[in-house]
């Protein structure tokens, strides 16, 4: 049987930025300078939540949280419209890592790489 990948990515994030303007820095290194928005939809409860509003390679990209001591979390996933065909089995593909190594040493963001430390992944230097 085919296999259709699942991407995923749950990277927590440290900034003293707000949500708005680290989400600028993050869209300057991963995305072109699509602006994210949707900041009043709520789309987790209470939780301040923003998105990028377009399929970029098949990925939707969401930052949450309050910020400051708890950080942020930037997710990167596999894009909702990108449903798996009916005759394939969807394996899950865990990208933190890499989208940690493409934020990595970017003024403002502070990765928590103990959060994400684990034997399955590629090394990244702290």
């Amino acid at each position: 049987m085919k296999k259709y990948p699942y991407f995923h990515s749950s990277l927590p994030v440290i900034s003293e930025k707000n949500i708005v303007d680290l989400a600028k820095v993050i869209s300057s290194k991963i995305a072109g300078k699509i602006p994210f928005e949707g900041l009043e939809n709520y789309i987790y409860d209470e939780v301040p939540t923003i998105y990028i509003n377009s399929n970029i390679l098949g990925f939707e990209v969401i930052l949450q949280r309050y910020g400051g001591e708890k950080g942020y979390y930037l997710e990167v996933n596999s894009h909702p419209s990108n449903n798996e065909l009916n005759d394939t089995d969807e394996i899950d593909i865990d990208i933190t890592r890499y989208i940690a190594s493409l934020l990595e040493g970017t003024p403002g963001i502070k990765i928590k790489y103990k959060e994400i430390k684990s034997e399955d992944y590629i090394s990244i230097m702290e």
